[in-house]
């Protein structure tokens, strides 16, 4: 997607409307990650909130996913989980792991919120 395709996603909106943000992510933050003449790639992948090692179990799904935009530079990665079952800083972990692997150096902005839904949830941007 284009970078006002971006600015009009519902996608985005979740991350910049979510009333429940514990590390927000605002429209300046994108304006600052995003260059407007490249492609952005939108992922959205969930897991049960219940399923055992549920944040690895997210990460390896984001892994599948882009597997194919390995060539990326920025990066927004925006967490959501349950309320009745927050994360442990264990498993920020994985999070930790995953950007580990990036072969390149890239720049990232991250967020975090719950959500009334029983997933735990990420959404990444890439470009």
């Amino acid at each position: 997607m284009t970078f006002n395709e971006l600015l009009n996603s519902d996608i985005l909106k979740d991350v910049l409307d979510n009333p429940n943000s514990l590390i927000y992510i605002d429209i300046d933050d994108i304006k600052d990650l995003f260059q407007q003449e490249s492609e952005i790639h939108a992922f959205n992948v969930k897991v049960d909130y219940f399923e055992e090692q549920r944040m690895e179990l997210l990460m390896k799904k984001l892994k599948e996913e882009t597997k194919s935009n390995l060539d990326f530079s920025r990066a927004l990665v925006y967490i959501f989980f349950p309320v009745c079952h927050p994360l442990l800083m264990s498993e920020l972990h994985h999070i930790y792991e995953w950007m580990e692997s990036i072969q390149v150096e890239i720049m990232m902005k991250w967020g975090m919120a719950t959500q009334s839904t029983q997933d735990l949830r990420a959404i990444v941007l890439l470009q």
